[in-house]
């Protein structure tokens, strides 16, 4: 997710639903979802398919929200995807994007983890091969660094690093 998009949007959230909500690091599922006055809903965990693959995040909900303004976007406990935009993607694309945000809810909010936490699980679970590799850096080749990101080349020179990795199976 951009960062500036995410600081811009995490600040409208919190002017909408109260700083006391998000005193233990953000909104619960619910009530992120009655922020956006019935725009968006929860599917529930194991239920979300992207293109009849089945993705799970551990116990976590996934949030449609077609009016995010980014692909896709986390809080703790839960995933945010806008479908809207996520359809216009080849798939290896949409599935990495999960997966990068589900990388969060394991490993924190480092960007260049939460990309090798996407393709190790593409490489394991067999979506991710290495054209699908080439269509995620092709995604993000023209993305500028910022002070969460750094810039795409960078990123896609570090994902082809841990999709190579032996260690994964």
């Amino acid at each position: 997710m951009k960062f500036r998009s995410f600081v811009r949007y995490t600040g409208l959230l919190i002017a909408a639903a109260g700083a006391a909500a998000f005193a233990d690091g953000g909104p619960t599922v619910e009530q992120y979802v009655a922020s956006t006055n019935g725009t968006a809903y929860i599917v529930p965990t194991g239920e979300l398919r992207i293109n009849g693959y089945r993705m799970r995040c551990g116990t976590r909900a996934t949030v449609i929200d077609d009016n995010l303004d980014d692909y896709g976007a986390a809080y703790p406990g839960f995933i945010i995807l806008n479908t809207k935009l996520l359809l216009r993607l080849p798939q290896p694309v949409m599935l990495w994007i999960y997966s990068h945000e589900c990388g969060h809810q394991f490993r924190g909010p480092d960007e260049e983890t939460a990309d090798c936490f996407g393709v190790q699980r593409g490489r394991r679970e067999g979506w991710l091969n290495e054209q699908g590799l080439n269509d995620v850096c092709n995604f993000i080749a023209a993305a500028k660094g910022d002070n969460m990101h750094f810039a795409g080349p960078h990123r896609c020179e570090a994902m082809r690093r841990c999709f190579a990795d032996p260690a994964v199976h």
